[in-house]
């Protein structure tokens, strides 16, 4: 063979090696993945049409502390239920100072109750019970129900499964209710989401539960987007962890932000 064939071997070889580096690359900058038709349907139905724009290149999940909003700050969401009727919420995220739920947040609503999040290994977050005034019980999810699974690539998916407890405020030990869900949690993609608060990029997040605790069967799908140093810009989600898993109340909810953090 000679020199010059060989040289220009070699130079083919590493155009090649170029190529599929670009190649490669550019996939992992492409993680653009438009809305699947039956989510959208789904999500539209109770946020309406005009909410979720055009998708955007997403990355993997970040740590939970980029998405909540300023500690002690009041978020308001416009509320609309499945039948109409419509409302106002304001949400607070702040550090708990429940024995129980410490270290963590509380991510509150003064009048309907709180949701106690911690903090994972890997900087996501997980719901680990759920303070509902309405019904005045406390529900504890055992490890927690995943809220941010930092790392995870667009497209993918975990599954796990939550044993539940469901105890009457006044006396927190006293269990009355067990049972167990299983969870598929799906990172759907990112997308251009305007609400009355603004536009913001923001990822979505799937999390469809399966299982029965007391007398409740469960079958249920929620949808939140998360912006960073914004939280949750708009979902569509149960009227409470609480009333879905013991007594079967699935009214569905469409929330979207009225107010900047």
């Amino acid at each position: 063979m000679s020199i010059h064939r060989k040289r220009a071997m070699i130079g083919l070889a590493i155009g090649t090696l170029c190529l599929l580096s670009a190649a490669s690359n550019a996939s992992k900058a492409d993680s653009t993945i438009p809305l699947p038709s039956d989510d959208r349907a789904q999500i539209e139905k109770y946020l309406g049409t005009g909410v979720v724009g055009e998708a955007i290149p997403a990355a993997p999940l970040l740590t939970t502390d980029r998405y909540l909003p300023p500690a002690g700050t009041v978020t308001s969401y416009s509320v609309r239920e499945s039948g109409g009727k419509t409302w106002t919420e304001n949400h607070k995220v702040e550090e708990t100072t429940d024995p129980m739920f410490t270290p963590g947040w509380r991510y509150s609503d003064e009048k309907i109750g709180a949701l106690f999040l911690q903090k994972t290994a890997d900087g996501g977050a997980v719901i680990a019970g759920e303070q509902d005034l309405e019904e005045k019980v406390l529900s504890r999810f055992t490890p927690g129900e995943p809220l941010i699974i930092a790392g995870l690539a667009p497209g993918q998916s975990r599954k796990i499964t939550v044993q539940v407890a469901v105890s009457d405020l006044s006396d927190p030990t006293d269990i009355d209710h067990k049972g167990s869900l299983d969870i598929t949690y799906s990172y759907i993609g990112a997308f251009k989401v305007t609400v009355p608060a603004g536009s913001y990029d923001a990822v979505l997040i799937k999390w469809q539960y399966e299982g029965s605790v007391g007398p409740a069967d469960v079958e249920q799908t929620d949808y939140r987007f998360i912006a960073p140093g914004a939280g949750m810009v708009a979902m569509v989600e149960s009227r409470h962890i609480s009333a879905m898993l013991v007594y079967n109340d699935k009214t569905k909810l469409g929330k979207m932000m009225q107010t900047k953090p």
